[in-house]
C-alpha cells in the first residue's frame, strides 16, 4: 500500500478548496487505519461537530460511493459517543471547542478516530491534528497532519506505520 496523501502547495481558489481538501485527508486516513471489524451491512460513520462547511464537503463522499473496507460511508451531524453503534471517525471543528474535553472523555476506549483543524486538538485528545504549514521558501503554505499517539492509544484502532511517516508526531 502507497501512502498517497498529497503534500504539495494549498490549491488556489479559496475556503471551499481547503476544505476539500480537508476531506480528502480525511478520506485518505481510512485507508492507513483499522478499525475493529463490523458487519459489512453496517455503515462506516464519519461524523462532524462545529463546522458545517467540513460535513458538507465530507458529505460528498456519500454521494460518490465510497467505502471504507467494504462498508458504505455515511456522514451525520453528531455521533452518540454511549450508543454502540458509534461513528468511527469525529471529525471537530472550532465551534465545538467548548465540548472537546466532553467528546474525548466519552470516547475514551472506543475505536472512533478523532479528528480536527483547530490549532492545539492534538495534545488535547484529539489523535489527528490537521494544520497548514509553510512550504521550504515560506511561499505557500502546505496542509498537514500532526498525530498524537498518545490520543490513539486504548481505542483498539491499528495505525499504519506509513502515516506516522509522513505526519508530524506529536512527542
Amino acid at each position: 500500500m502507497s501512502l498517497a496523501l498529497a503534500f504539495g502547495p494549498l490549491p488556489a481558489g479559496g475556503d471551499d478548496n481547503l476544505i476539500a481538501l480537508k476531506a480528502a485527508f480525511v478520506y485518505k486516513f481510512t485507508r492507513f487505519i483499522d478499525w475493529p471489524v463490523a458487519p459489512a451491512d453496517r455503515p462506516f460513520i464519519i461524523a462532524v461537530i462545529g463546522d458545517p462547511a467540513m460535513h458538507a464537503a465530507l458529505a460528498a463522499l456519500e454521494e460518490g460511493s465510497r467505502e471504507v473496507a467494504g462498508r458504505p460511508i455515511r456522514v451525520r451531524g453528531s455521533c452518540d459517543l454511549d450508543a454502540a453503534d458509534a461513528c468511527q471517525i469525529l471529525f471537530i471543528g472550532a465551534a465545538a471547542e467548548d465540548r472537546l474535553a466532553d467528546m474525548v472523555r466519552r470516547a475514551a476506549g472506543r475505536p472512533v478516530l478523532l479528528v480536527g483543524d483547530t490549532s492545539g486538538f492534538a495534545g488535547r485528545g484529539v489523535a489527528i491534528e490537521l494544520f497548514r504549514k509553510p512550504d521550504i521558501l515560506g511561499k505557500r503554505e502546505q496542509l498537514r497532519f500532526r498525530i498524537d499517539p498518545k490520543a490513539l492509544s486504548g481505542r483498539g484502532l491499528t495505525v499504519s506505520a506509513q502515516l506516522y511517516e509522513v505526519g508530524e508526531v506529536l512527542r
